[in-house]
């Protein structure tokens, strides 16, 4: 696996603008798990040199992409609701930025599979 194929090119810097956008029209939704898995899925499909390299790319663009939705929770959270929230936030965010990583994987694993049958 070379770490340079991984980042270059645009597609991690799209997936990380895919997660967000999704996140901004779904209305703020609790759960970004379904736009995570598809946005590592078209990342598998673009980099699909090997499974390792198409898991880091899903992995890094869907950790990026879920922490920065995560601040704008929390952002969003204590302009509505105060401080007492946001608390609760914290407090589950490390849980979450690793399920939403773990599915960036899975998704990019996906994703370097059907551009493997696609191709046949």
């Amino acid at each position: 696996m070379d770490i340079n194929y991984v980042t270059k090119g645009k597609i991690v810097p799209l997936g990380i603008i895919i997660i967000i956008i999704t996140y901004l029209i779904s209305g703020t939704s609790s759960s970004i798990t379904p736009y995570i898995l598809f946005t590592g899925i078209i990342i598998g499909l673009v980099k699909n040199q090997s499974v390792p390299d198409s898991a880091v790319a899903g992995g890094l663009a869907s950790l990026i992409g879920s922490f920065i939705v995560t601040l704008l929770t929390l952002a969003f959270t204590y302009g509505m609701y105060g401080s007492l929230y946001v608390q609760y936030i914290l407090t589950s965010s490390l849980i979450y930025l690793v399920i939403y990583t773990i599915v960036g994987i899975v998704g990019g694993v996906l994703g370097y599979f059907i551009s493997k049958e696609l191709n046949q």
